[in-house]
């Protein structure tokens, strides 16, 4: 019985895991009440410094593992990430402290237990090692917030220094695109050559301004028409009329293209270049041609206003021509002693001739001078072109008695410089005929008329131009200046052909990558297929506002019908997404969400816990 006492009684002294119930628990009673005073202002200290809580718990014996004994009591206390806690054992000379790791790392609290907790148990220090416990942990967890404060001063001051680097570099990231866009506006825009030494982005930024500048003189001048179409009709402000549709139609392009290059779908640097100098070179010169044609509306105006002065000024041109008449006469007279009646062929008839165009312009400012007398509101084109024709039979005649009066050394001066007018004119034939033979070139017809014309003309020289080098030369010059005229057109629509075949390849290669997605990202293949369609619509619209511009005058409509380019358009567009939507989606979606669960954390939660235990 007295063996059986002894082996039992460790069992019936020592304390099982309880709930704590307050920060001081004495069970033991090993704390005087100016002990446990000075316990409780520590742990109010570290609470009010660090907001942890340290429990502190004395009993007389554990019975089992410290450590398993604390962390059972802390389960059992509800204990928490901010939660801390000392219990000893003063009879079996044990202890654990246990404090979660997001408080005290493991290094720090085996630090205190061996180098404070432990010494002062061991004196049967009570007291001292509780309070030692609250001030090791209120050390700790200040000194650990230290750091990270340091740390947020130097993000802090890196974050301000990078703040001020970017805002540096984007000033002068600025100032080079300012001073570059300056530098772009010199340069004419309407040059599709020039324009491919400016960088992409001020390119960007150019399109941007000039669009910007070709709607504000749309709008004014669609103003201007208005007035103008009241004041002349319509038949004489149709080329005004056809600036601001010209220019109306470049503005929807450049609208288009921006769509295009915001939109989703990326595009090579050459094909974003392509695109921005079609929307530059069309809008430069949209503006161009509303401005020459607001300028002849203001001359329009300005010569019925004053007209009378005009008309003065006219007379008396054709006093002064009229006096030229006979002496004109007398040096054509004098020239045919010295040239045959061949080399003289080009002035002969220039005297009868100026007669002629005095008397016409005689009649012609008579009757200006009646319609100004009895003006019509709204119908001044009748002035007007009394006044112009005025004005060019007097240009004419002047023209003619001038050409007397230079013709010794004009003869003499085509004569010489006739075998180089005909080498050049016959390089431009031979450079007609290789595209001809090449085939598929633009304005054949008219490019094959124009070489033949200048076969003729230098056929003509050849054989006339010992006797008549004035007419010769005359003659060959008009034929070489047409031709030349065709080649630089022709030259200019392969190049847009050749921009033209770019934008058709990029709207292939986003219907190719409309046809890849169709199957596993539908959203995305319309989006693609939606490009392809806008990208074809656009450009055909270029192509058929080239044309149109180019040949307006040669042929009734673009492509022998209107309105190609939209249905284009249309057919790509309906057929692309037709597809897609009929193949792409009609699987549906395939999948779904992942399941699972969650099992929760040990002990401690997440981040663990720091502390241990053991005799002291």
């Amino acid at each position: 019985m007295l063996a059986t006492g002894v082996l039992l009684a460790p069992a019936t002294t020592a304390e099982p895991p309880f709930r704590v119930p307050d920060y001081v628990t004495d069970q033991a009673g090993v704390l005087s009440p100016a002990d446990r005073a000075r316990v409780e202002e520590a742990i109010d200290r570290l609470y009010t410094h660090t907001r942890v809580r340290l429990w502190v718990v004395y009993v007389d014996n554990f019975g089992w593992d410290p450590v398993a004994w604390a962390r059972s009591t802390w389960q059992l206390s509800g204990f928490g990430e901010d939660d801390a806690l000392l219990a000893v054992a003063v009879k079996d000379r044990a202890y654990a402290f246990q404090v979660p790791s997001s408080v005290m790392k493991q290094s720090a609290a085996s630090s205190l237990q061996r180098n404070t907790i432990e010494p002062l148990l061991r004196e049967r220090d009570w007291a001292g090692a509780a309070i030692a416990t609250a001030d090791g942990l209120d050390h700790r967890v200040r000194s650990a917030g230290i750091p990270w404060f340091g740390v947020l001063i130097v993000l802090g001051v890196l974050i301000v220094a990078m703040l001020g680097l970017w805002l540096w570099s984007r000033r002068r990231r600025r100032l080079r695109r300012e001073a570059a866009f300056a530098a772009t506006r010199r340069v004419d825009p309407a040059d599709p050559t020039a324009l491919a030494a400016v960088p992409l982005d001020t390119l960007d930024d150019l399109s941007k301004a000039i669009v910007v500048d070709v709607d504000n003189a749309v709008r004014t001048s669609q103003h201007d028409l208005e007035l103008a179409v009241e004041e002349f009709g319509t038949a004489k402000t149709e080329p005004f009329k056809r600036a601001v549709d010209n220019a109306k139609t470049a503005l929807a392009q450049a609208f288009n293209v921006r769509q295009i290059l915001d939109d989703a779908i990326p595009e090579t640097p050459q094909q974003r270049r392509d695109l921005l100098t079609r929307v530059i070179v069309a809008a430069a010169k949209a503006d161009r041609e509303l401005e020459a044609q607001r300028g002849a509306f203001a001359e329009l105006r300005n010569l019925v206003i004053n007209a009378p002065a005009r008309l003065d000024t006219m007379t008396q041109q054709v006093v002064d021509i009229t006096a030229r008449l006979e002496p004109a006469r007398r040096q054509l007279d004098e020239l045919h002693r010295e040239f045959d009646e061949k080399t003289l062929a080009s002035v002969a008839g220039n005297v009868d001739a100026a007669r002629e165009l005095l008397s016409f312009a005689d009649t012609n400012i008579t009757r200006a001078r009646e319609l100004v007398a009895r003006p019509v509101p709204g119908r001044q084109t009748n002035l007007v072109d009394r006044v112009h024709a005025a004005e060019s039979a007097l240009a004419q005649a002047r023209s003619l008695l001038d050409a007397i009066d230079s013709a010794d050394s004009d003869i003499r001066k085509a004569a010489a410089t006739l075998p180089a007018a005909i080498k050049d004119i016959e390089a431009g034939i031979e450079q007609a005929g290789e595209l001809l033979r090449q085939g598929d070139v633009p304005q054949a017809a008219e490019l094959a008329r124009a070489r033949d014309a200048a076969v003729a003309a230098v056929a003509e020289a050849k054989r006339s131009g010992a006797v008549d080098p004035l007419g010769a030369f005359t003659e060959l010059t008009r034929a070489d200046a047409d031709l030349d005229r065709l080649l630089a057109e022709v030259e200019e629509q392969r190049e847009a052909a050749e921009r033209l075949q770019r934008a058709l390849d990029e709207a292939v290669r986003q219907l190719e990558a409309a046809e890849q997605k169709r199957s596993t990202d539908p959203a995305e293949a319309i989006r693609h297929a939606n490009g392809a369609a806008i990208l074809a619509t656009q450009a055909q619209a270029l192509a058929t506002a080239d044309v149109q511009n180019q040949h307006r005058s040669h042929f009734g409509g673009p492509f022998g019908g209107p309105g190609r380019g939209s249905d284009l358009g249309a057919v790509i567009g309906g057929i692309l997404i037709g597809n897609i939507l009929s193949g792409g989606m009609r699987g549906g979606f395939g999948g779904g969400f992942g399941g699972g669960g969650f099992s929760p954390g040990s002990f401690g939660g997440s981040g663990g816990m720091s502390g241990g235990g053991g005799r002291f």
